[in-house]
C-alpha cells in the first residue's frame, strides 16, 4: 500500500463518518449502544465535525510534496489515533460500547499501525 492510498482511506473513513456523526447523531449513537441524549447528540456532531475537519486535512495530504509536512501529519494523526484507540480499548472492555466498538477499535488500528509504519519507512529511507 503506497502512503497516499494510506491517507485516502483513513481520510475518507473519517469524512464519512464524520458527516454519519453529524446528520445522525442519535441513530450513531444506537449502533454504538450508546444512550440517546441532547448532550450525547452535540458532544456527537462536534466530534463529527473533528472528523470531517481531520479527514479533509488527511485527504488534502494525499498530494503533499514536502516530505516535512507529511510526516507532521503522520505524527499528529499517530498520536491521536493511538490516544484514541486505549480509550476504546477501555471503553469497550467496560461495557460502554457494544460490539460495534470492536469495529472503530480496528479503525484507529489501522491508523496508528499505518502511521507508525510509513513513519519508519521514512526513517529507513533517510538512513539509506
Amino acid at each position: 500500500m503506497t502512503i497516499r492510498i494510506f491517507l485516502s482511506i483513513i481520510g475518507a473513513l473519517g469524512v464519512i463518518h464524520g458527516a454519519a456523526f453529524i446528520i445522525a447523531p442519535y441513530e450513531v449513537a444506537a449502533v454504538y449502544g450508546l444512550e440517546q441524549s441532547l448532550a450525547v447528540a452535540l458532544v456527537s456532531r462536534l466530534f463529527g465535525a473533528a472528523l470531517v475537519a481531520w479527514g479533509a486535512i488527511l485527504w488534502s495530504a494525499r498530494g503533499f510534496r514536502d516530505e516535512a509536512a507529511v510526516r507532521a501529519v503522520l505524527i499528529s494523526t499517530g498520536v491521536a489515533e493511538a490516544i484514541s484507540l486505549c480509550f476504546l480499548v477501555q471503553g469497550t472492555l467496560a461495557g460502554m460500547l457494544n460490539s460495534m466498538g470492536w469495529v472503530a477499535v480496528l479503525i484507529y488500528l489501522f491508523g496508528a499501525v499505518g502511521c507508525g509504519y510509513f513513519l519508519m519507512g521514512q526513517k529507513r529511507r533517510a538512513a539509506v
